[in-house]
């Protein structure tokens, strides 16, 4: 089996794998010893662990799995991965943003992807075909964009999203909506749109906490998975043989 961590800026999500099936997720907001271990408990068949985070890792993980024989690794971009890194500069890319492209090309291989996720940023990764990753674009995301308008002006609300979002806003809510959700479904149609032009046959795969809200108002066509990163995490592990 194998036990993966997505450790982000909001959530750390964990996952057990058997094969390429999911046996068990949690979701935390910190670091817990007593959660991780009590999940090697309750999966004694872990072998290996692999994680990607965006925060700061404990001192104690890597001891905990050493402990219960479990064999530790950490993403990067020096690992063997299932695609090809074509960043320019691998070393300042996200550990996320690797597990996100290996999660696509292993959901849809052979095809061209463009892999979307909606959560604290808004990062949009173009896998090829061949299995390459060529990079992206990363901007402020949903509620990020809620909060900086609130944050740095003196009158400016912060406010939440809502199901319906005008196409013009009325009051300074529904400007600040309409501004906020409107902008960002044109900036992720607007790059779907141009990279099928170039690319034949692009499958669009979105994750993160926002896709559910986000996808339904896109006039394109998209997968959603969840658990994308995770997913991710667990094709590296499981496809490759990683040596020390």
């Amino acid at each position: 089996m194998n036990f993966v961590i997505d450790a982000g800026n909001t959530l750390i999500k964990t996952a057990v794998y058997n094969s390429t099936e999911l046996v068990a997720a949690e979701t935390h907001v910190e670091w817990s010893a007593i959660s991780i271990l009590s999940i090697i408990k309750r999966n004694p068949e872990i072998a290996s662990c692999l994680i990607c985070s965006t925060r700061d890792v404990p001192v104690w993980l890597p001891g905990l799995m050493k402990e219960n024989g479990i064999i530790y690794y950490e993403l990067s971009h020096l690992l063997p991965l299932p695609v090809k890194i074509g960043y320019e500069t691998p070393e300042t890319l996200g550990k996320d943003r690797i597990a996100l492209a290996a999660g696509a090309a292993d959901r849809f291989p052979g095809k061209n992807i463009l892999a979307i996720d909606a959560g604290t940023a808004l990062t949009i990764d173009l896998v090829t075909s061949e299995g390459f990753f060529v990079g992206g674009n990363i901007s402020p995301g949903m509620r990020m964009r809620f909060a900086a308008l609130h944050q740095q002006t003196f009158s400016l609300p912060e406010i939440e999203p809502s199901e319906e979002v005008p196409l013009i806003g009325r009051n300074t809510r529904e400007a600040i909506l309409a501004g906020v959700v409107n902008g960002i479904i044109y900036e992720i149609d607007n790059s779907i749109n141009s990279l099928n032009n170039k690319y034949n046959d692009l499958h669009v795969i979105m994750t993160g906490g926002d896709a559910p809200y986000l996808s339904a108002r896109l006039k394109n066509r998209i997968f959603v998975e969840e658990n994308l990163v995770l997913n991710g995490l667990n094709a590296i592990l499981r496809n490759f043989s990683i040596q020390e």
